[in-house]
């Protein structure tokens, strides 16, 4: 089984990396008129075309600006937002504006993500030794935002606050699935998520998109509750410590920890979700899910020829009901190689392409920007 999805991906590589081909004339000529020193934005524009198990083929297209704002030197972090819409043959549609803006010579920072998404996403119930059999799927309709403030104490240190909301409206389950029959399942016919906390952040990177080295560590305090409209009420710690060491002339090593400790009235998609685009590439997101969550990665980036880069990484983690449970059950592991194609080599915005495999299990990634 194994063999035969990797030559799906092995097709799908190849399909996008033709697609590639135009997509980087398109680019470069919107980059070239920006090329002047003088401006101080760019941008690239994709077309794009893929396919996943949750959506089977989608079509759509996204943009990546970056760009200072007025009075802001060139040495500075550029701001960025990416803009994207998507269209699938399942009849579901992404729309999505991730952001990172810079203000005062990043005296203040503000990051997070609008969107709205009508999707279909994989549930195999709560737990960490879920079984494959079990697999079913769920639609859902949201509005997202995501929202981060944060104020520079000095050059490296900064503390602010964060607001999140999710509505999620839950349109279809599986007849005869555990959340149509399981009514112990929290949060199976959806429901409103609105919640804010504290965040504190450390930053040395040399570079917002493509670091070489420094470190990157965030703690946060986070709580959903009714006083703020959510229908949940449930709180949760994350922590999340990036480190990049240069080894030698433009190759990087970084590592990653990564963890989720939550307590409360947990709705099951708002649990630690093990997998994804980002962390344990390999899996499906939410392949497993609990209260708990615990993950580390490393990842080995070095240059190929011209704008294309490579990457080789290696994942474990796990999700448990308690933290004792973290590393009493059972842990998983994931590897994998990457391709990054620089788009625009004054920001340092890659195109990301990874395929990621474990036991029993594979994924497919095309998207901006590292992992991590």
């Amino acid at each position: 089984m194994l063999f035969f999805t990797s030559m799906k991906f092995l097709k799908q590589i190849i399909y996008l990396l033709l697609g590639l081909v135009f997509s980087s004339q398109v680019s470069a000529n919107i980059i070239s008129p920006l090329a002047d020193t003088t401006k101080r934005y760019s941008y690239v524009v994709l077309p794009l075309v893929f396919s996943t198990p949750e959506t089977s083929w989608g079509f759509g297209g996204a943009t990546n600006v970056t760009f200072r704002f007025k009075g802001q030197p060139q040495t500075a972090r550029p701001s960025q937002f990416q803009l994207g819409f998507a269209y699938t043959l399942n009849k579901q549609f992404l729309s999505y504006l991730p952001f990172q803006l810079f203000f005062k010579d990043e005296k203040y920072k503000l990051y997070g993500e609008l969107g709205y998404y009508r999707y279909v996403y994989f549930y195999f119930g709560n737990g960490n030794k879920t079984l494959e059999e079990d697999r079913e799927t769920f639609n859902v309709n949201y509005p997202r935002i995501r929202l981060n403030g944060l104020y520079g104490i000095n050059k490296n240190w900064f503390v602010g606050l964060r607001y999140w909301l999710d509505d999620y409206n839950i349109v279809q389950v599986e007849e005869n699935g555990l959340l149509d029959t399981d009514t112990d399942i929290i949060g199976r016919e959806g429901g409103l998520l609105s919640g804010g906390g504290i965040v504190v952040n450390y930053d040395t990177r040399d570079h917002l998109f493509t670091p070489t080295k420094g470190i990157l560590a965030e703690a946060v305090l986070f709580a959903n509750e009714k006083f703020l409209g959510s229908d949940f009420s449930f709180q949760k710690i994350y922590f999340d410590i990036a480190t990049y060491f240069p080894v030698a002339k433009n190759h990087t090593l970084a590592a990653q920890v990564y963890a989720e400790l939550t307590a409360g009235e947990v709705p099951f998609n708002q649990l630690s979700l093990l997998g994804g685009t980002k962390r344990m590439r390999g899996f499906l997101e939410g392949r497993f899910r609990d209260k708990q969550y615990f993950t580390s990665q490393i990842e080995y980036r070095f240059p190929l020829f011209w704008r294309l880069g490579m990457t080789a990484f290696a994942t474990t983690g796990s999700v448990g009901s308690t933290v004792g449970d973290l590393f009493d059950d059972q842990w998983y592991y994931t590897y994998g190689l990457g391709l990054r194609i620089m788009l625009d080599t004054k920001a340092r915005v890659n195109l990301r392409i990874d395929a990621g495999f474990g036991k029993e299990t594979s994924g497919f990634y095309l998207t901006f920007g590292e992992a991590f």
